[in-house]
Parts: C-alpha cells; structure tokens; sequence
C-alpha cells in the first residue's frame, strides 16, 4: 500500500508541474473571472497544492508536519520561480501566496486528523 502512495506521489509532482508549466492560452480555459473578488486561477492554484501534505501525512512520520510545511513552501517557491525561465509563462506573488494557501489548508487538515484514517 505504502507503494501504491508513493507512486500517486511522484504522479502527483509530475502533474502537478505539467500543469503549472504548460502555455494557458491554448488550454481554451477562460481562468480570470473573479469568485467572492479573487481571480479564479488562484482559487485553482490553492486546489493544486492542497494535497501535498496530505500525501506527506501518509508517506511519512506524522509528527513531522511543519518539516513538510517548509518543504511544500519550498516547493512552492520552486513552481513559481519556475514561471520566472518559462517565456510564455510569468511569475505572480499572488499565485505564491494562492499555492501556499492551498499548503497552508493542506497543513490545516493535517494538524485536524481529517485525513488520520490513512
């Protein structure tokens, strides 16, 4: 089983930046209308990062979620700076802060056990 997350982990990663990666232009996925007064796109990017802890909470030693809070961080800073070599693609302080929300969420669950049956 523990493989099995492993691989889900690693797929995860790989997805996760091909989708932070790829030209959003020619998706055809209008992602600039705004909900409650935030672009939608953030609301996407906080989904995107949401379950990185949570696959941390099940990979690996429980008691050590704020190591993986900083690692998540890191990864985020990471992705986005990413953005920053991409031609078609540009770094945005607000997509960092709508990817560590969705970390920080994901923290969140962690630290309230809503996922404490894995």
């Amino acid at each position: 089983m523990r493989k099995l997350f492993i691989y889900l982990f690693i797929t995860y990663l790989l997805v996760l930046l091909t989708l932070l990666c790829i030209p959003t232009d020619q998706t055809g996925i209008k992602l600039n209308f705004l909900i409650f007064g935030i672009r939608s796109d953030h609301y996407v990017h906080a989904i995107l990062f949401l379950p990185f802890l949570v696959f941390c909470r099940i990979l690996f030693k429980p008691s050590n979620w704020m190591i993986h809070f900083f690692i998540g961080i890191a990864f985020c800073s990471f992705c986005e700076g990413l953005h920053y070599f991409i031609p078609y693609r540009e770094f945005s302080i607000q997509d960092f802060y709508a990817n560590v929300t969705g970390i920080s969420l994901g923290a969140l669950s962690y630290k309230l056990r809503l996922f404490s049956k894995f």
